[in-house]
């Protein structure tokens, strides 16, 4: 069994050994084959490295033979530097059965070195111990330069990045950087080790990762060498622009990328002038698109923010030279409001810092810096203080608007987020604000083109209007129709929603307003009339003559305090007055008021001026053709009035003449019996006595016409005058069986008054009442004091139940030479002279006189209002003054006149009083008379041929008093008008007395200056 078994072993063993013997052969096979087929040397060798089989491969490469490199031949063909080294080699491998490498020069058979990779393995016996060593021989020549030229390129590519102001880097394909150069210090502020080793897109914006990532190589067919700009972050936290070359490095043979090479360049300055050109730009594009110049400027505070100012103001020089904030603009929505609350606080030109300063300096200024101390400093008070402070600036510039060196205004430029401005945001700022003040000019240019045109277009539109206005006054023929064209068109051209006219009234002291439109008529209609020294806008206008531009209700209130409630109730935002002047006088004033403030420039002034002169000159125009139509009318009226007149007293006159003439025809005849002769002379002094009165009140009629008629003034019992005027009418109302009633107030006073003319008014109202009443009527008069306690004026009523007065002839009774029936079918006579005298003597006392009637047969109630005396004091008449005498006895009397018949009754008369008269027909004559003796009294007519009476007085004065210059000289005169008395008294007469003589008068007349 055991040798079984041991046979078994061995077959066993046998086979074994056979197997490793042939393994080995194939073994050996393969590696002869691999070393015959490789391009490297596969070597064998003992133990301690001596060769001992043939190396083919070895002698076509060194071309040393078997003999020369067996054993340790081969050493030889080693690089003589390269020998020890291999040599120590084998020393360490041998005892430590470790793969030996070496690297080695090794001559090549054409005498060049090679480098040789040597890689030998040990094979082990099954005791462990080093059977052979088996290795490969690889030429790494072309390796070995390549490794040179990388080291030498790697060694130029550390001198370039490190020596760069460019960041150079290597990164890993997932981004790791491998390396980067001492630039990141420079450009990032970051040391390279701190980088190394991390993701570089942590440095890399956020916004800028997607575009980097898009633009990849892995990830799209894009070359290898791209560029890409993207922002990276900075040490201390701010982004700046980089400009990164990338390059991708391949493996030559797979193409597979083996990392990424780039090199980064700082271009934030760049990135800042592009950014500033394309901000530039826009703004250019914002500040042309709008040709109004504040919305340009309100354009250019919106650009301002946030690209470069958190906050931004802009001020302009106003036509006015006042700075006006005209734009305020913040990046923070929610603080837009209280940054506009800057506009309320201007700056004022008159301070020399700041702003102002800019302005005046037309230089700009920056604030690095804004101190708690300088933000107070800049405030008008605790609300502006307050804006101040929740803005927060911290730093800002103020830069002029100039062009053509001319400042227009100010940019403020203002920083709250920490940014501080240096001398590069001052030039960008500069920059705006040039291509801003040149936006502002062109729209200034525009707005003026455009207001050229508008005013040319204004001006033809108001000229139009002007010669509108003009042909539409032309056309006007009252002052009413001018007013209201006037109003209408200025309404129409200057758009006010009120406008009136007033003109002067006849006494020139009050205006009258005649014609408005607008809505304000209850003032109007309580106020249609008032003084023209009115504290009023328009009274003051036409007082001075000068047009009173009003500015809003303030300062109209404060000016005119008396006038408030009107002013705050319409409110209106302008109120113009002006006078209307013709010839340099005002005529009145027109007022136009405005709903809006106004801003009236030279053109608007110049046309309402315009208009109103216009105005005035049409009003004038119109007064004179209304004077005229007017005058014309009354001419008109006056002649029919002098004809019905002249008719009616050719009537009066001849009636008296009638019986005058027939009963002295009568009486010379010497027919008439002793019975009749007295009657006929009594109806002969009656109608003489009635055309004296006519002629009487034609003189009276005279005398007021020329406002020449005079009072004697003195304090008059109204009571001794009634009785007297009754006295003259009894006869005349007995007559027509009238009743007269009277009732007189007891202890009435006086009035200041001449007594003759209150005789006369109430004579004539007495004498019409018992004309105009029907036999039996009734005639009252009465006396009273006014009923109204605060008045203290004497009242006559004079009333009658006879024909009464038609109502349509009552606003024309007291008118002269006015008859309600002037026709010769009149049943009543007169001149119609009486109430008009009336009508004027009343007024000279100072009184007034009314007439009442309820129509035709209803009679009539005239009541007459004197002013009493306020303090009463009863003067009596000197009972002591006796009567002028009526003996003329040797009293010498020169008559002068040419009538015949007037002389003859004068000498008759005189001589009948005593007088020793002589007559002569001439002023000639009487010269002659008086060289021969010198009467007491010397009568002349006035109206003589050759040297009238006046004439003839001047001569006789200038004459010595023994010749008769200083003679007492009466005038005799039909001329009977106040005026004529006023000639004779100052030729040097010392009375007048008015044909036909009264006896009784002219003896008086005598009697009195031979008594002086």
């Amino acid at each position: 069994m055991s040798e079984n078994l041991k046979a078994q072993e061995v077959i066993e063993l046998q086979q074994y050994l056979s197997e490793q013997q042939a393994a080995l052969r194939d073994s050996e096979a393969r590696y002869r084959s691999l070393a015959e087929a490789s391009a490297s040397i596969v070597w064998r060798a003992a133990p301690w490295g001596n060769v001992v089989d043939d190396i083919p491969t070895w002698q076509a490469f060194t071309g040393q033979n078997p003999e020369q490199y067996k054993g340790w031949g081969w050493v030889k063909a080693l690089h003589p530097e390269d020998r020890a080294s291999i040599a120590e080699i084998w020393k360490q491998a041998f005892p430590t059965r470790r793969v030996a490498v070496a690297e080695y020069r090794v001559l090549r058979h054409d005498g060049e070195y090679r480098y040789m990779n040597i890689r030998g393995v040990p094979i082990l016996d099954e005791t462990g111990e080093i059977r052979e060593w088996v290795g490969m021989c690889v030429d790494i020549t072309e390796r070995k330069q390549a490794e040179a030229k990388l080291r030498e390129s790697e060694a130029r590519f550390r001198l370039l990045a490190e020596n760069s102001t460019d960041i150079i880097s290597r990164h890993t394909v997932d981004g790791i950087l491998l390396y980067i150069s001492p630039a990141c210090y420079t450009v990032l502020g970051y040391q390279p080790e701190e980088l190394v080793g991390h993701p570089s897109h942590e440095l890399v914006h956020p916004d800028d990762l997607v575009e980097i990532a898009r633009n990849y190589p892995v990830n799209g067919d894009l070359p290898d060498i791209y560029t890409i700009t993207h922002r990276a972050r900075h040490h201390q936290g701010h982004y700046i622009w980089l400009e990164a070359t990338i390059r991708a490095i391949r493996d030559r043979q797979t193409e597979e990328i083996l990392e990424m090479q780039a090199s980064s360049r700082d271009i934030t300055k760049r990135k800042q002038v592009e950014q500033e050109q394309r901000f530039l730009a826009e703004a250019s594009g914002i500040l042309a698109a709008s040709l109004d110049y504040e919305t340009t400027l309100a354009g250019l505070a919106r650009l301002a923010v946030p690209e470069i100012a958190d906050w931004c103001l802009v001020d302009i020089i106003s036509d006015n030279q006042l700075l006006r904030r005209v734009a305020a603009a913040h990046a923070n929505p929610g603080k837009q409001e209280l940054v506009e609350q800057l506009q309320n606080y201007p700056p004022d030109l008159a301070q020399t810092a700041g702003i102002a300063e800019v302005i005046h300096t037309g230089k700009s200024q920056i604030t690095h810096f804004i101190s708690d101390q300088q933000i107070q400093g800049l405030t008008y008070n605790a609300s502006h203080l307050k804006i101040l402070q929740e803005l927060n600036p911290t730093s800002g510039m103020s830069v002029p608007l100039i062009l053509r060196g001319r400042v227009l205004g100010v940019m403020t430029l203002v920083s709250s987020s920490g940014r501080r401005y240096d001398i590069k945001s001052l030039m960008l700022a500069e920059e705006l604000a040039g291509r801003a003040a040149i936006a502002v000019d062109n729209a200034r240019l525009y707005k003026e083109a455009q207001q050229s045109q508008q005013a040319a277009l204004h001006a033809a539109s108001r000229t139009t209007r002007l010669q509108t206005i003009t042909a539409a006054l032309s056309e006007s023929l009252t002052p009413t129709q001018v007013a209201e064209v006037i109003v209408e068109q200025g309404i129409a051209a200057l758009g006010a929603s009120f406008v009136f006219v007033a003109l002067l009234t006849q006494s020139g002291t009050e205006l009258e307003i005649v014609r408005t439109v607008g809505d304000q008529q209850e003032i109007i209609d309580s106020s249609r009339r008032f003084s023209i020294n009115a504290p009023a806008p328009l009274a003051e206008a036409v007082r001075t003559k000068q047009p009173i531009w009003q500015k809003p209700i303030e300062t109209r209130m404060a000016r005119y305090s008396n006038l408030p409630q009107e002013y705050a109730q319409y409110n209106y935002g302008a109120w113009i007055s002006i006078p209307l002047i013709i010839e340099g006088r005002a005529i009145g004033g027109m007022s136009l008021a405005f709903t809006e403030i106004q801003k009236f420039n030279q053109d608007d002034r110049a046309f309402m001026l315009a208009l109103a002169q216009q105005c005035a000159q049409a009003m004038e125009r119109a007064r004179l053709y209304e004077a005229e139509q007017t005058a014309r009318k009354a001419a008109e009226n006056a002649n029919r009035i002098k004809d019905e007149f002249l008719a009616v007293l050719s009537h009066e006159l001849r009636s008296p003449l009638n019986p005058i003439l027939g009963w002295s025809k009568l009486l010379q005849t010497k027919k008439l019996d002793e019975k009749t002769i007295p009657q006929a002379l009594k109806t002969i002094e009656r109608n003489a006595k009635l055309q004296a009165q006519l002629i009487e009140d034609l003189l009276d009629i005279s005398r007021i016409l020329q406002g020449k008629i005079s009072l004697n003034i003195y304090p008059v019992d109204l009571t001794s005058v009634i009785s007297a005027a009754m006295e003259t009418v009894r006869l005349s109302a007995e007559a027509k069986s009238i009743k007269m009633h009277i009732s007189l107030e007891p202890s009435l006073g006086q009035v200041l008054g001449d007594s003759s003319r209150l005789q006369q008014i109430v004579w004539n109202l007495l004498s019409n009442a018992v004309k105009f009443t029907p036999e039996g009527g009734r005639v009252d008069i009465r006396l009273s004091s006014c009923p109204k306690s605060n008045s203290n004026s004497a009242i006559i009523q004079v009333s009658d139940t006879g024909k009464g007065i038609d109502p349509n002839f009552l606003p024309y009774v007291f008118e002269y030479f006015r008859q309600e029936n002037s026709s010769t079918t009149r049943k009543f006579g007169g001149l119609g002279l009486g109430l008009a005298i009336v009508h004027h003597l009343v007024e000279l006392h100072g009184g007034t006189v009314q007439v009442e009637s309820e129509g035709e047969d209803q009679g009539a109630t005239f009541t007459v209002r004197l002013p009493l005396i306020q303090n009463q004091l009863k003067i009596k008449q000197d009972s002591s003054d006796s009567e002028p005498s009526s003996n003329l006895n040797g009293v010498k009397i020169l008559v002068v006149d040419d009538d015949t018949d007037t002389r003859e009754f004068i000498v008759f008369l005189l001589e009948q009083y005593g007088a020793n008269v002589t007559a002569v027909t001439s002023a000639n004559e009487a010269l002659a008379t008086l060289a021969q003796s010198l009467p007491d009294i010397l009568l002349s007519d006035i109206g003589m041929p050759e040297v009238d009476g006046c004439m003839f007085m001047r001569q006789l004065r200038t004459l010595p008093p023994e010749q008769g210059g200083q003679i007492r000289a009466i005038a005799l005169t039909a001329y009977a008008g106040e005026m004529n008395a006023q000639q004779v008294l100052k030729a040097g007469f010392n009375k007048h007395i008015a044909k036909p003589v009264e006896p009784s008068e002219l003896i008086d007349a005598i009697a009195n200056l031979i008594a002086e």
